[in-house]
């Protein structure tokens, strides 16, 4: 009678055991699985074009020269403090991305251009046009509207390969905002440099 009572008990601690097993182990291979991913990421290079910084100057100063055009402005601003490259870091994506380590010898550069004292009636003129037009290019708009809890406009487009454009109009001082960022490329060797105070960038506006 005693044994007959007990034997229902081993399919009992066996599921228990395999419930255990579960609990326990679903966590540890989970962690591995993130190990072995990082570790596979991290020794795959990121996929960015090989593009000299020099190269990719002309690119962003062309979209630019662009955009100023179609915004219809006629002020020439000349290189210098309104009118300048920049360069910042690339980190890369997915699960390699949660170090915050920037790709070596990897760079995105920038052209950005400013104007003072643009009416708003101009400036909302040159968004829209902008808009138009880069549209019918083949970015894609992601915001285009009026800031909250201001008179501020801003237009943000990008493309796949990860550029962008961004312009924006400031109600203080009537400042209108170019911006060109460009895709994340690696500089051949020898060629990274100082893209801030090597590249000189075009004046911009007609007779420039």
């Amino acid at each position: 009678m005693i044994d007959d009572l007990e034997r229902p008990r081993a399919p009992l601690l066996r599921w228990l055991g395999i419930t255990l097993a579960l609990v326990i182990g679903a966590p540890v291979l989970f962690v591995l699985g993130l190990f072995v991913t990082y570790g596979i990421e991290s020794a795959t290079p990121e996929d960015y074009p090989d593009v000299a910084p020099q190269e990719m100057a002309e690119r962003a100063a062309a979209r630019s020269r662009e955009a100023y055009e179609v915004a219809g402005f006629d002020t020439v601003l000349p290189a210098g403090r309104y009118n300048g490259y920049s360069a910042g870091s690339c980190y890369p994506g997915g699960l390699e991305g949660v170090a915050d380590t920037p790709v070596e010898n990897a760079y995105a550069l920038s052209h950005s251009w400013q104007l003072n004292d643009v009416p708003r009636d101009e400036a909302l003129t040159a968004l829209a046009r902008l808009r138009d037009r880069l549209q019918a290019g083949g970015w894609d708009i992601t915001s285009y509207e009026q800031q909250q809890a201001s008179e501020d406009w801003i237009l943000r487009t990008e493309r796949g390969n990860g550029e962008r454009q961004v312009y924006e109009w400031m109600s203080e001082g009537g400042r209108f905002l170019g911006g060109v960022h460009m895709e994340c490329a690696y500089a051949p060797a020898g060629e990274e440099g100082d893209v801030e105070t090597e590249l000189v960038p075009p004046a911009l506006g007609a007779g420039a």
